[in-house]
């Protein structure tokens, strides 16, 4: 329906023409028409990775803010982290948020703060770190064990 209202404000591309014919069931159909479409009409979209790199810095930003708490930050980072899972990004992008990740689970299944970290406070700290990292476009830290 989007593609028959793009051709109605006057954007029309051949692609556009056969996509707004399609029926919503052919679904493996528009699929694949739609990196034809976009190249058409010229948009520029970011790469998955781009995009999912990009939100997991505005939620540690907003950590780093003081507008966001450390669970609900670190939530965040390591929701948009795993969206895009690829060497080098995501919660394997260093040993810190795989940790993190670990005692996010031990957290929230046994109520234990002290996995890995030690504490709650070692863990927050860590993030921390790693926040910064992100937002200053740094290598992850190394993590320690039991700080």
């Amino acid at each position: 329906m989007e593609a028959a209202h793009a051709l109605v404000r006057g954007l029309e591309t051949s692609g556009l023409v056969e996509l707004a014919g399609m029926h919503r069931d052919q679904t493996l159909d528009i699929e694949d028409l739609i990196p034809q479409v976009i190249d058409e009409l010229g948009v520029a979209i970011a790469a998955r990775s781009t995009v999912v790199e990009r939100r997991a810095g505005e939620v540690a930003s907003n950590y780093l803010a003081g507008d966001i708490a450390f669970i609900e930050g670190l939530s965040g980072v390591l929701s948009w982290q795993a969206r895009y899972f690829e060497e080098g990004y995501g919660y394997r992008c260093c040993d810190s948020m795989l940790w993190l990740e670990l005692w996010l689970v031990s957290v929230d299944d046994d109520d234990d703060t002290t996995y890995w970290f030690g504490s709650q406070t070692a863990a927050e700290e860590t993030f921390r770190e790693h926040c910064s990292a992100m937002v200053e476009g740094r290598k992850c830290p190394k993590p320690e064990k039991g700080r």
